[in-house]
């Protein structure tokens, strides 16, 4: 699980993202305002503020797994740039994106 917090002109920003799930979700001030699946190494979350500004919330994944990047943006300027370093050897990540790849290859299978 990768969690990422950040305040934002008083607002608290909130974001998780599960690698065995896929699920991620953001929060806004504890209200969630953005909910999806993704397994790609990259994602991107939209969401306004109760002033009425409009924020983008980026996840980047580091091929290698060994870190992920979360870029807040405001107003289309870059405000903050997270950082979140996987204690995952890259074994165990090449086991997790070969275990995906059979769900994903199982869940094609049968749509």
């Amino acid at each position: 699980m990768v969690k990422f917090n950040y305040d934002i002109a008083h607002h608290k920003v909130e974001f998780s993202a599960s690698e065995w799930t896929g699920l991620e979700s953001l929060s806004v001030n504890g209200k969630t305002v953005s909910r999806k699946f993704n397994f790609a190494p990259q994602t991107e979350h939209t969401f306004e503020l109760s002033n009425g500004d409009n924020c983008k919330l980026q996840l980047l994944i580091d091929m290698t797994g060994s870190h992920t990047i979360c870029r807040i943006y405001r107003r289309d300027e870059l405000i903050t740039s997270l950082k979140h370093l996987s204690r995952k050897s890259g074994v165990q990540l090449g086991g997790y994106f070969a275990l995906l790849l059979i769900a994903s290859s199982l869940l094609l299978a049968y749509v």
